[in-house]
């Protein structure tokens, strides 16, 4: 919740956080403590967060930039019948 100061994607990524725990409890070698290995998984969830969203926002201004005239509509859609008809 400190991070990413959303209750419902703190909850989510709590989830991701143990089930990853539970995947790879066998790598806990006990160096520190148990608390200090969840907070360092919750914290790398929580930067594959960030960066699925990064990734995703970047993909949906690439589609709005393609979609924004009549003749980048026909370029896409032409393209894609190209593709098409290629394979």
């Amino acid at each position: 919740m400190c991070l990413c100061h959303n209750s419902d994607l703190s909850e989510e990524l709590t989830q991701e956080t143990f089930y990853q725990a539970v995947k790879s409890i066998d790598r806990y070698n006990g160096e520190c403590k148990m608390s200090v290995w969840l907070c360092q998984i919750a914290k790398h969830s929580y930067y594959k967060h960030l960066e699925r969203n990064k990734k995703q926002q970047r993909h949906m201004l690439q589609d709005d930039a393609i979609h924004t005239s009549p003749e980048a509509e026909l370029i896409y859609s032409e393209d894609k019948i190209a593709l098409n008809r290629s394979d």
